[in-house]
């Protein structure tokens, strides 16, 4: 951890407000154009199939602004993205725009490497009425948005329609809350004894997260971190972090849920192969989840994540957005801002949403699909947006930012984990890991302050 820290001090030697303002009054705002020839960089954190459907978005782009050469470059996971753009930064030549995960929102804020969009606005205006509004707030602070929103996704639960039938449950009818998740479970679990477990996700606080939120409860203090002071302490310890947990490792130690471990690969490769009847993902999985299923000729459904009982929150988004680094050229600023905006647009995001499942973040891209019948066609696609749409918008459900948001992750991660050994009680795991959490955030909010 220390380590960790000392990094993070270097990076913040030149932070800025969290909380700043746009232009000061008086500020001479000169117009730019690009009249010759310029080249960015663009570093991105997805992998596999989704290379070739970024570089095909980023030519699209090329071929509309000739003068404009964008080289487009995957640099592996979000954190390695991350610890790149930062070295890349430190040395002088970091990629014009870069893409990271919504948890890093507050430590870039602060990182001194970024120029927020909202200061590029006085070259281009973008119209955010265009975006939904969960997407684009949760990368808005105190009123000004920081980067542009990219892929955005909700978890969803996946469930083979095929087996449903075969143990006697209803195909249309998945489980939405907790207690039905474990009713269906033992039912799958006593009608077909071939499955290794009824249920699995892979280990990731996200679903912890997304559980609070549902629930409407902050996931750390200070209005979730959104009220206009950092937050200083954790939250999921409560009451409410013990009920998820308890559900969540109660249904591991009763062997209807299947630990397959951390990573992204092992939970879809479990339900592609029917050694599980459903999964929680990623709606960005629903094309690649679709074509594992009916390889093996079953029929797949998709619902609403589940919820404790009495929930009445909604879901945050997740995903990641595209970030402008500073002290760069004001053509190559005006170049990096064009190639966002065109990246977020209509035709590029119902692309992207098609190759993947990760849904558009402007409302105009939905209406787009909606006009060509591309959801009576694919409704497992519009499971993700209903989701979100009938999510109340609150500060528990913005999703919370922290500025060791990272770290944090993976220290309720270790919590389940000890759960599952059985080394401590779920009150024990969570007050361990909020104790070390909560020390982090005070010294990463010692740095900035």
């Amino acid at each position: 951890m220390k380590k960790a820290f000392v990094f993070m001090l270097v990076l913040l030697l030149f932070a800025v407000p969290l909380f700043a303002g746009g232009e000061k009054e008086g500020t001479e705002q000169k117009s730019v154009e690009i009249t010759d020839p310029v080249t960015i960089q663009f570093w991105h954190a997805m992998g596999g199939s989704r290379i070739e459907l970024i570089e095909g978005i980023v030519n699209d782009f090329m071929e509309e602004n000739p003068n404009i050469t964008v080289e487009v470059q995957y640099t592996g996971s979000y954190n390695d993205t991350l610890n790149k753009v930062k070295a890349a930064s430190k040395a002088g030549n970091a990629p014009h725009v870069f893409h990271l995960y919504e948890i890093g929102t507050l430590q870039m804020i602060h990182s001194g490497i970024i120029t927020p969009i909202y200061e590029l606005e006085k070259w281009e205006s973008i119209d955010w009425d265009q975006f939904f509004s969960p997407v684009s707030s949760y990368y808005m602070v105190q009123g000004n948005h920081y980067s542009m929103p990219f892929n955005s996704s909700t978890p969803l639960l996946y469930y083979n329609k095929t087996l449903f039938e075969e143990a006697g449950l209803d195909p249309e009818n998945p489980p939405s809350t907790f207690q039905e998740v474990v009713e269906v479970s033992r039912t799958l679990k006593e009608e077909l004894p071939q499955l290794k477990a009824p249920l699995t996700w892979n280990l990731h606080s996200w679903y912890f997260e997304q559980f609070h939120c549902l629930m409407d409860e902050p996931f750390v203090n200070n209005g979730n971190g959104r009220k206009g002071e950092l937050p200083t302490e954790v939250a999921f310890n409560r009451e409410p972090g013990q009920k998820i947990l308890e559900w969540w490792t109660g249904m591991e130690e009763e062997g209807l849920f299947l630990d397959v471990g951390p990573g992204w690969q092992n939970h879809r490769a479990a339900f592609g192969s029917g050694e599980v009847a459903m999964v929680m993902s990623s709606t960005s999985d629903v094309n690649q989840l679709t074509g594992l299923l009916a390889e093996k000729g079953w029929d797949m459904g998709t619902g609403f994540i589940p919820r404790p009982e009495g929930a009445d929150g909604g879901v945050a988004i997740g995903g990641g957005s595209l970030w402008i680094t500073n002290n760069q050229p004001d053509e190559e600023l005006l170049a990096a801002l064009k190639l966002v905006k065109y990246i977020s647009s209509d035709g590029p995001q119902v692309r992207w949403h098609k190759g993947t499942g990760y849904f558009p973040v402007r409302k105009t891209a939905m209406e787009q699909l909606e006009e060509e019948g591309w959801f009576e066609e694919n409704p497992n696609f519009r499971t993700a947006f209903d989701q979100l749409l009938e999510s109340p918008y609150t500060v528990n459900t913005a999703g919370a930012l922290m500025g060791v948001f990272p770290e944090v992750r993976s220290l309720v991660e270790t919590a389940i984990q000890q759960v599952y050994a059985g080394d401590r009680s779920v009150e024990e795991a969570l007050d361990n890991a909020a104790e070390k959490a909560n020390q982090s955030m005070r010294e990463w909010n010692e740095l900035i302050e």
